[in-house]
């Protein structure tokens, strides 16, 4: 290796070292007694050392092994000694200066080997540095953490890293399962029709419930983010990317105790606003042509929906204070029994829209399609973006999923009526048939 590429990675391993010490000293002071004064803590000069010395040793490892090993040894043991030391005079017996001087030790030695390329060296320096930097908000966010929400993303870390890698990435049809296929053609089913059928893939099948599930994880974050101090009809929003339905139901019960709902009818279509958005983000995840094709559809419907929710909070009566608290939805937090159930519900709409198509054409497929919008919007919507341009034409897809659309915000409109204010009720439907009329006129143009 030539004199000025040592002198170089030295140079790199002092300046890598400094930054990481900086760091350090900045974020790390420690104070004892009434005096204040600090304790000998590692800092600029002994972080930049530190690397150095990794990177002298790398150069040592090269050529003389044995003596870098040596070496290593004695600066780690020189390092448990000082904190050995540094824990019994601060009471601190907090590890993260001390791994972090190992690092930049380690640090050192990739530089002078180059074991990895410089750039990712640079890269994953820069992210450490950034995440001790962080020290406070980490604290923050780990104190405010609870059990559920812990739980929560252990569930979606097993959905996502645990199970889905292991799942076949192949389609399955009725002649797959030979026992099956027996069954229905003994009690009259055309088998011959829908045998060769692409029923069942099961990596994609759960991908789509990764997805749906992530989307939920990640409005609920948002939902948190926002907090007790935003605006009610902000967490309406966010509520509403969780789920419209629920939260057009709890907005719904809250009209029954107020005389003003004007309030409650711009939040429930607010909610409602949001699942759209969230159901053109998956679909656009699945199949970018199907998006653009719906692309004049959902921009009215956001149009209309977004028009709407400026009217009626315009038309409040002044004067009237509906209560923040009591228009907060209940935001739920994914589990894996609820992860479950949607992939069972998902599979059951792929399986009956197939048949429906194979079977009836294209009033079977859209009758299955409808039936599945009653129960929720997601897996439908999923279900058609998968299918459209592929097994069914998209004229044939966009219709769907009008139809998907405007039953799904029909039974809304119901548990509207159910559960809320006659007012409020009238005010939602009249507002999600104006959002219907639009996707249709969306449809026809």
């Amino acid at each position: 290796m030539d004199i000025l590429g040592m002198a170089g990675r030295i140079l790199l391993g002092f300046v890598l070292g400094s930054v990481i010490g900086l760091e350090r000293e900045v974020n790390e002071k420690k104070v004892l007694g009434k005096n204040k004064v600090p304790t000998a803590i590692l800092g600029v000069r002994s972080f930049s050392l530190t690397t150095v010395l990794g990177v002298i040793v790398g150069f040592i490892y090269l050529k003389f092994s044995t003596l870098a090993l040596l070496i290593g040894s004695a600066f780690l043991a020189l390092l448990l000694i000082f904190y050995y030391i540094d824990s019994r005079e601060t009471k601190d017996h907090g590890l993260t200066t001390e791994l972090a001087a190992i690092y930049s030790f380690v640090i050192g030695l990739l530089i002078a080997t180059q074991v990895f390329p410089i750039q990712l060296i640079l890269a994953v320096t820069i992210i450490v540095i950034l995440f001790l930097s962080q020290k406070a908000k980490i604290k923050d966010v780990v104190e405010d953490v609870r059990r559920t929400e812990l739980d929560a993303f252990v569930s979606y870390a097993i959905l996502a890293l645990v199970i889905m890698p292991f799942l076949p990435n192949q389609n399955y049809s009725i002649s797959d399962f030979g026992v099956l296929a027996t069954f229905l053609k003994n009690v009259g089913v055309p088998v011959a029709k829908i045998s060769q059928i692409d029923l069942v893939n099961p990596f994609k099948i759960w991908l789509v419930l990764v997805l749906v599930t992530g989307v939920d994880l990640i409005s609920y974050i948002l939902a948190k983010l926002i907090g007790e101090k935003k605006s009610w009809l902000l967490t309406s929003a966010i509520g509403g990317f969780v789920s419209s339905t629920a939260t057009t139901q709890s907005i719904a019960q809250k009209s029954k105790k107020v005389k003003q709902t004007d309030y409650l009818v711009a939040a429930a279509i607010l909610a409602n606003l949001s699942s759209f958005i969230q159901i053109a983000f998956l679909i656009g995840l699945l199949n970018g042509k199907f998006i653009s094709s719906l692309a004049l559809i959902l921009i009215l419907m956001l149009a209309v929906s977004g028009v709407l929710v400026f009217f009626y909070l315009r038309k409040r009566q002044k004067g009237k204070v509906v209560e923040k608290e009591g228009l907060k939805p209940e935001v739920a937090i994914i589990d894996l029994s609820a992860a479950l159930k949607f992939a069972g519900l998902y599979l059951t709409i792929s399986i009956l829209s197939r048949l429906g198509l194979a079977l009836f054409g294209k009033s079977g497929f859209l009758a299955a399609t409808g039936l599945g919008a009653l129960i929720g919007l997601d897996a439908v919507m999923v279900n058609t973006a998968q299918l459209a341009g592929t097994k069914v034409a998209l004229d044939l897809a966009i219709l769907a999923f009008i139809i998907a659309n405007a039953v799904n915000l029909a039974a809304k409109s119901i548990y509207s009526y159910i559960q809320g204010s006659r007012q409020f009720s009238l005010k939602f439907t009249f507002s999600m048939l104006l959002v219907i009329a639009a996707t249709i006129i969306g449809y026809l143009i």
